[in-house]
């Protein structure tokens, strides 16, 4: 049983992680979720749980209870290709498909130089 509420743990420890930067980076996403409030809130709650998550993880596999190993171990593994596709698409949203990154020459904040004619002559 520990398994479970490890692998439980970690599991939405990534869910809660990647529909947050999903939903922080989405470009038409609401306005309260760009704010410092829900960056930290998120970041706590996967931070939180994903320590306690592998706490029982490793207490199972130490400490087998009534329910055994193998049966965890193979409901943990049929949990990571789970996650691995929920998580891809609550990324998917801070990707938008017309969305085009254009660098600025200097990094963020930085002016963009004007060339000027005579320069390029040079």
């Amino acid at each position: 049983m520990q398994i479970l509420v490890g692998v439980a743990g970690l599991s939405l420890a990534v869910l809660v992680y990647a529909w947050a930067y999903g939903l922080a980076h989405d470009p038409m996403g609401p306005k309260w979720a760009k704010g410092q409030l829900f960056a930290s809130v998120a970041s706590l709650v996967s931070t939180s749980l994903a320590p306690v998550g592998a706490g029982f993880l490793a207490a199972g596999l130490l400490w087998p209870d009534d329910l055994g190993i193998t049966p965890g171990l193979a409901i943990g593994a049929a949990m990571v290709p789970t996650v691995w596709v929920l998580s891809r698409r609550l990324l998917r949203r801070a990707i938008k498909e017309h969305s085009v990154i254009v660098p600025l020459p200097g990094g963020p904040g930085k002016p963009v130089p004007t060339v000027s004619s005579g320069r390029l002559a040079a």
